[in-house]
């Protein structure tokens, strides 16, 4: 796949991060031009809301309905824009997000739903320690192994109830931690989810006739006493299910296992099947070309590794 990709408005410090990015898709078979653009014929367009340049940019392509991914304001969490660039992300997360948007997926993607659970679905193969913060709410999320870390037992329940709310914010813990010993209270990721998306299951995105198996037992912590995670995780782990085919099976109710679906997909214990049976296939040659190359990348500029498949 060619790509033509235009910019505007971009200071000399994104336009590295993005230039870098798109060497990142390369290894995925995705080959693209940047260009300064002046209106020129452009696949996509990158702009800088920030800029002058950029907001008149924005405002061509939204007049010719040309596909644009959009850097907002520094703190500008409210603005809504077709598509949003972190405008602190690394050159790996960027990466990800323009192929998504070049190669949209049938899978449950951070697009489909909002705030920390969208984060969570995001960085699902990341091995580092996420910083994640929204208002006083604080916590580290570590993907690789399952838990969640807060300052305080009160920000678990803040952070449950908030789950979907925006203005979320997520870098790499930092090296020197000014708070490192305040982190005290740990919980399984899971758990933390399943009873996060429960709560706000109404408001979740069906998953509907899709088939889903569990590549793992989850680790329930806390929920150990809810029977129909147990009961769901059992037949999971045995066989592919779709949420609508589960519901007639077991009776619960639709939305229940709707929302133990997404909690399970953020914490990467649940993975998509093809038909009636899962088949792991292996990773094609290309994505453990591209993932070795963004390791490479990664070490040396100091670049979050928050590459993921969900």
């Amino acid at each position: 796949m060619h790509i033509k990709l235009g910019t505007a408005g971009l200071s000399d410090e994104l336009a590295l991060r993005l230039s870098l990015a798109c060497g990142l898709l390369a290894a995925s078979q995705i080959h693209v031009d940047i260009q300064d653009w002046r209106g020129n014929e452009s696949d996509i367009l990158i702009v800088d809301i920030d800029s002058g340049h950029g907001r008149l940019a924005y405002e061509v392509a939204a007049r010719r309905n040309l596909p644009v991914m959009v850097f907002p304001r520094s703190g500008d969490s409210e603005t809504s824009y077709p598509s949003k660039l972190d405008r602190d992300a690394p050159a790996a997360a960027i990466a990800r997000a323009l192929q998504e948007k070049l190669q949209p997926s049938s899978e449950p993607t951070s697009d489909d739903v909002q705030g920390l659970l969208g984060i969570c679905i995001r960085e699902a193969g990341c091995h580092q320690d996420l910083l994640v913060k929204r208002g006083s709410i604080a916590l580290i999320l570590r993907h690789a192994a399952g838990r969640i870390i807060t300052r305080s037992v009160s920000d678990v329940p803040a952070a449950e109830t908030r789950l979907l709310e925006n203005a979320w914010l997520c870098v790499v813990r930092p090296a020197n931690d000014p708070y490192a010993n305040e982190w005290l209270v740990s919980r399984s990721l899971e758990s933390f989810l399943i009873n996060a998306c429960a709560r706000h299951r109404a408001s979740l995105p069906s998953l509907g006739g899709k088939l889903y198996r569990l590549t793992r037992w989850p680790d329930l912590g806390s929920v150990t006493e809810n029977e129909e995670a147990l009961r769901l995780s059992a037949l999971l782990q045995r066989s592919a299910w779709s949420a609508d085919a589960l519901a007639q099976h077991t009776g619960i109710a639709a939305h229940h296992i709707n929302a133990f679906f997404w909690a399970t997909l953020a914490s990467g214990a649940l993975a998509c099947a093809d038909g009636s049976t899962v088949t792991f296939a292996a990773p094609p040659a290309a994505a453990s070309t591209a993932s070795s190359l963004i390791q490479r990348v990664a070490r040396h500029f100091g670049l979050k590794l928050g590459y993921s498949h969900a």
